[in-house]
């Protein structure tokens, strides 16, 4: 029997997969966390802008490979009671990066320049006005569609473009219910912010959160019975 999507269902859903997955996803978690740092720390004291701007290129590299290779961690967790994994299967791909990174420059890009445009018109309520709409469009995108683009990249091999129309034809339809979701998400990041070791569980929670949406508004397009079992 078809069910709709479900902002409940999906916290319910995530929070028993980290708690079943705790030590796997708390020691990806750990280490990702730590390699970031130390390449970070690099990064910082590299002697000179060259050496500098390569410890970023590299550091960027590294944190969408993390990162990308988590989304890939829980879609193996959430399957695995069909089949097994390795350490292989959590591996992303040469082609989840680039559409990866391709993305995340071009928007990021495309952002700067708009800005930079609106800040050589002359000062006033106007740009003002084009200032705030430039800044919470981009705002909004990276936080509410990049994640889903980021789980067709992972999950369907989809190119840097085809996944944010697949991203805006999945929140079609249950927009109001996937924003709901999303200021949950924020306040839960807000809270955890707080101190430390509070976003530190708070992000791998939220991207568990996420990826767990995905699927369940996957499954809501399609004629499946989204009970915990199929979901799990």
């Amino acid at each position: 029997m078809y069910h709709p999507f479900s902002v409940s269902d999906t916290i319910k859903t995530a929070w028993y997969l980290i708690k079943k997955n705790f030590a796997v996803v708390s020691l990806y978690a750990l280490l990702g966390f730590t390699l970031i740092a130390v390449i970070g720390v690099l990064t910082h004291f590299a002697p000179g802008n060259l050496a500098t701007s390569i410890g970023v290129i590299i550091l960027l590299i590294i944190v969408s490979l993390i990162f990308l290779g988590f989304i890939k961690l829980i879609f193996q967790i959430i399957d695995r009671e069909y089949y097994d994994f390795e350490f292989k299967d959590i591996i992303p791909k040469f082609k989840m990066l680039y559409s990866y990174l391709f993305l995340l420059i071009i928007v990021s890009t495309l952002s700067v320049l708009l800005t930079n445009a609106i800040e050589e018109l002359n000062e006033g309520l106007t740009q003002n006005i084009l200032g705030i709409i430039v800044w919470a469009f981009f705002q909004f995108f990276f936080l509410f569609y990049f994640p889903i683009c980021a789980c067709f990249i992972v999950d369907d091999s989809s190119g840097p473009f085809e996944s944010v129309i697949q991203s805006f034809k999945l929140i079609r339809g249950n927009f109001i219910k996937y924003l709901l979701l999303f200021v949950i998400i924020e306040a839960m990041v807000f809270i955890g912010s707080a101190i430390i070791i509070g976003i530190l569980l708070v992000i791998p929670l939220v991207n568990i959160i996420l990826v767990v949406a995905y699927r369940k508004l996957i499954y809501s397009h399609q004629d499946i019975d989204d009970n915990l079992n199929e979901t799990l």
